[in-house]
């Protein structure tokens, strides 16, 4: 929606293949957007959970998360993925209104390190083949495929250095 166009929803296969498909196959300046998003959204949450952990805000975290799992939910497109985001939903809805502080601090800790550590693994491990996301960018724009992934990695590094020391440290 804020990209100007949309994706069909996201696919979970058994092992660590997921794709999200776009709703048709023309361009825009929305395929930018979604495919560049993709990879820097989960360390900026992470960086946003780390600052809102770091001023105490565990349950905000929680909330926010249950919001964007249930988006998730229905942006779902297959069976696994609805079964993956519905546990979710039930699990961090219950600590988020019925679990102890120290219970949501501690997932609210979990997530936001899931979000800061798995950017730069989803970066590291794309590929820089033509088929890749960053060989899509590169297709479509005048960076290299090399360029758009460093630009992930440095996002993902700078989030996950930034926010373990908000973790850590405070």
């Amino acid at each position: 929606v804020f990209a100007l166009r949309g994706p069909k929803g996201f696919r979970m296969d058994d092992g660590d293949n997921a794709a999200t498909p776009l709703t048709d196959d023309s361009w825009g300046v929305g395929d930018y957007v979604l495919t560049f998003a993709g990879y820097a959204t989960p360390p900026l949450l992470g960086l946003g959970g780390a600052v809102a952990i770091a001023h105490g805000n565990a349950g905000g975290v929680l909330w926010i998360a249950v919001i964007l799992l249930i988006a998730a939910f229905f942006a779902a497109g297959n069976d696994l993925a609805l079964a993956v985001t519905l546990l979710a939903v039930i699990g961090v809805g219950w600590v988020a209104f019925a679990g102890s502080p120290t219970l949501q601090a501690g997932v609210a800790g979990g997530l936001v390190w899931w979000g800061l550590l798995g950017g730069p693994r989803a970066t590291v491990v794309m590929g820089l083949s033509p088929t890749s996301d960053a060989g899509y960018l590169a297709r479509r724009a005048l960076l290299p495929r090399i360029v758009w992934k460093g630009i992930w990695i440095a996002i993902a590094v700078l989030c996950l250095l930034r926010g373990g020391r908000l973790l850590l440290y405070r």
